[in-house]
């Protein structure tokens, strides 16, 4: 009887671990999709900040986006997982100037291809995050004339 008891108790355990993996599992996929939502909102947000930007500000010594190859890193939180686990990530920010801006912009332009003096700059985020194990990087560039 003891015996039917321990190898009872056995089959119980194996099943146990067999759920328990299997509900680990379902949990994984769906804090995915969880964090791809949250990842994909907080870049529309990164988007929509590098639209607004005065121009001033972003050309100037203290920019929140620094010319390349220098790039500013912050770690941010990006919303929280059920059980208010927050999710954080790691922004980096850059921008380039355009190729035909005038020399004194950092572009390559002279008075002949670039008469009206105009210059632009590609706005770089990158969040780069994890999933379980997994390392992810999703960018979005805004590019900014004036």
């Amino acid at each position: 009887m003891v015996i039917e008891a321990a190898v009872g108790y056995g089959l119980i355990m194996i099943i146990a671990l067999l759920m328990l993996r299997a509900s680990a599992s379902v949990s994984t996929a769906q804090q995915w999709t969880v964090t791809q939502s949250m990842t994909d909102v907080y870049l529309t947000r990164e988007s929509a900040l590098g639209n607004r930007v005065p121009f001033a500000d972003l050309t100037g010594g203290d920019s929140q986006w620094p010319t390349y190859p220098n790039v500013s890193e912050s770690t941010v939180t990006i919303g929280k997982l059920p059980g208010a686990q927050p999710v954080t990530a790691l922004l980096r920010r850059t921008k380039r100037p355009d190729e035909n801006n005038l020399p004194e912009t950092g572009g390559q332009g002279t008075e002949t291809s670039n008469p009206g003096a105009m210059e632009g700059w590609k706005l770089q985020s990158f969040l780069v995050y994890r999933v379980g194990s997994r390392e992810y990087v999703k960018s979005r560039t805004v590019f900014r004339v004036r």
